[in-house]
């Protein structure tokens, strides 16, 4: 059960980043008046939300051993 917890952490950091990547194309692509510096700022801290999400599930799963 711990593994499976690490995988499905992971799966959600990846498809987080992958969504965080595409809207940042998109609104980039398409120009909706939103400054790339703003979406750079904001997809860095979705990136370390969703990193400190997994490493408190890590340290949850170590935790139980």
């Amino acid at each position: 059960m711990r593994i499976i917890d690490l995988v499905v952490a992971l799966i959600f950091f990846i498809a987080s980043a992958g969504v965080a990547a595409f809207l940042m194309a998109v609104f980039i692509h398409y120009g909706l008046g939103v400054p790339p510096a703003v979406l750079r700022l904001d997809a860095l801290v979705s990136a370390a939300v969703v990193s400190l999400v997994l490493l408190m599930t890590t340290i949850r799963i170590n935790r139980e051993d």
